[in-house]
């Protein structure tokens, strides 16, 4: 063996002596002469672990949001009903002309009762007033009657039209009605006296004249 190999050997040896054997670590390659920082046992473990361990990102709960907002529904409006008059001016004018077409025959000319100017008979009752003021009968019976242009089912006899032809001595005085929304004829032909008696027309042209115009739209 070398000379210089032995000494080199024995200096080693010697100084490991000196400083302890814990400051002497032989290494693959090489001898380490100084201290060394051991791991221990259980941090080498630790580190084992924590880097087998792969680190999985945790899921993010997805929160749903309630919808807060009421949902209000819409009110649909009922649409109105078309309020229909069973009569008008327009029906009215249509009757005069019938009527008078009627009373050519026998050479008679009525005149309507306007709503504004009252209209007198001779010898007998003024429209329409005397319908508030005196009683009617009909058939020795008293009736519900009064003035309703428009057709509306205020009473029991209902007058729509009033049209009055004036003679020497008497006067014809008709009063087209709606009776449970049918057209009726009554004739006053008396005088000026209370209570005030009508009968119902039985002429058929004229009835058939004023049902005609009644049931137009």
């Amino acid at each position: 063996m070398n000379k210089k190999v032995l000494v080199g050997i024995s200096t080693l040896f010697l100084m490991t002596t000196l400083t302890g054997c814990s400051q002497v670590h032989f290494g693959k390659d090489a001898v380490i002469i100084g201290s060394e920082k051991k791991e221990s046992f259980q941090t080498k473990v630790k580190k084992a672990q924590s880097s087998s361990k792969k680190t999985v990102p945790k899921k993010k709960k997805v929160v749903k949001k309630k919808n807060t907002k009421k949902v209000t529904k819409k009110k649909t409006k009922a649409p109105k009903k078309k309020i229909v008059n069973k009569w008008d001016t327009a029906k009215t004018q249509k009757l005069q002309k019938a009527v008078n077409q009627w009373g050519k025959a026998m050479g008679q000319n009525y005149r309507f009762y306007d709503g504004k100017r009252v209209l007198k008979t001779k010898n007998g009752p003024t429209y329409p007033d005397v319908l508030k003021k005196n009683r009617f009968l009909l058939n020795k019976k008293v009736i519900k009657i009064g003035y309703s242009p428009l057709g509306k089912n205020n009473y029991q006899y209902n007058i729509v039209a009033i049209a009055n032809e004036d003679f020497k001595s008497w006067h014809n005085t008709y009063l087209f009605c709606l009776m449970k929304n049918k057209p009726v004829i009554l004739l006053d032909q008396s005088k000026n006296a209370n209570p005030v008696i009508v009968k119902v027309v039985k002429d058929k042209d004229l009835n058939k004249d004023f049902s005609k115009i009644y049931t137009e739209k």
